[in-house]
């Protein structure tokens, strides 16, 4: 309410609806309990004699006075004057009977439009002018990409207004979406990048789609370990290229341009940079290894290829690296042919469609 007195009196030309949503449940009794707790607030306001009048609106005098200072006054006298100009919508399955209140809710008629959404927001309803959100429905499982990117269409496009977006959200709820949006982000990149087949990103709590969705026949889980292109092995090159006065980051950079992008994938390194929680100590580059001792049969020395992966705990050199999560590895077989290997040190996995 503080940020629609804000911005219909100092920033638009002319008066805007606004829209504020609260997604916490799928469930319709759940939708009741939080539509009775915002008509209380408006009770409140509208009702001179009630215990939290005075309450309320010095809250508000004050959200005023700490965000827009000067314009406090003024701000508390339009929501005093307009706060009966609300629309309340409750958007679940009840389809039909909702359809007019739903339209009004995609497309706010009045300032203060309060939205209690169910399962149909989770389809991805886009809400225009969404000026707040109240953001805690979480999943039991893992979020699925394709389902939270549909979702975000209910931000809507929030243009001139975005920096007075205000999202309220628990903490691990908004860095899991967050991730699932770089890892989204990540995987169109492969696409861009290659001219090929995505390579999706799955991790903790994060998956790219259902279960039901990935034909086995046709997609290569890569639980962790992932390589690339093989490419002609010069020890003395990728030495010196190794030793170089760089930052980790610098150096895949570096390593990268050197090889070309199909031997070491920019969208990789973009993925690497968006996750350093320790900053450079997050990325471990380990000195070339030769497979040429490898000699069980799982191991195909030609294509550098092992059923069980090459990377184990031993090869992590956790003691030398201990904050790393990030793992680059140059493997080489007994033909000088070698391939870079990306190991990440945590739960993720890589869906991709195998090259014909």
């Amino acid at each position: 309410m503080t940020n629609v007195g804000y911005l219909n009196l100092l920033v638009n030309e002319q008066e805007q609806n606004y829209s504020f949503l609260v997604h916490t449940s799928g469930k319709k009794a759940d939708h009741t309990v939080d539509y009775k707790e915002i008509v209380r607030a408006f009770e409140a306001l509208r009702n001179s004699s009630n215990a939290n009048h005075q309450k309320f609106y010095k809250h508000i005098w004050d959200i005023a006075a700490h965000r827009y200072p000067g314009y406090e006054n003024d701000i508390t006298r339009y929501i005093v004057k307009n706060y009966d100009r609300q629309n309340i919508v409750v958007m679940n399955s009840d389809k039909e009977k909702n359809a007019a209140d739903n339209r009004t809710a995609t497309d706010p008629t009045a300032p203060f439009t309060i939205i209690i959404g169910g399962n149909i927001v989770s389809r991805g309803v886009t809400f225009n002018s969404l000026l707040s959100m109240f953001f805690t429905r979480d999943v039991k499982h893992s979020m699925q990409q394709d389902t939270y990117i549909q979702r975000a269409r209910m931000f809507g496009s929030r243009g001139r207004y975005l920096r007075y977006f205000e999202l309220t959200i628990p903490n691990t709820l908004f860095l899991n979406w967050q991730k699932c949006f770089i890892f989204h982000r990540l995987s169109l990149e492969s696409r861009r990048t290659d001219q090929k087949s995505p390579v999706w990103l799955e991790g903790e709590k994060i998956s790219a789609v259902a279960p039901s969705s990935i034909d086995k026949t046709t997609v290569v889980v890569d639980k962790g370990e992932m390589s690339f292109d093989i490419f002609e092995y010069n020890e003395e090159s990728i030495k010196k290229m190794l030793e170089q006065n760089l930052s980790p980051l610098q150096k895949l950079k570096a390593l990268s341009d050197f090889l070309g992008k199909a031997k070491l994938p920019f969208y990789l390194i973009d993925y690497i940079e968006n996750f350093l929680p320790s900053g450079d100590l997050s990325i471990a580059i380990h000195a070339p290894k030769s497979i040429a001792n490898n000699k069980d049969e799982s191991t195909d020395q030609a294509s550098i290829t092992r059923t069980r992966g090459f990377i184990g705990k031993r090869e992590l050199e956790i003691s030398k690296f201990p904050d790393a999560i990030h793992h680059i590895f140059i493997l080489y077989n007994e033909s000088q042919r070698a391939k870079v290997f990306y190991k990440y040190e945590g739960n993720i996995r890589f869906l991709r469609t195998p090259k014909r």
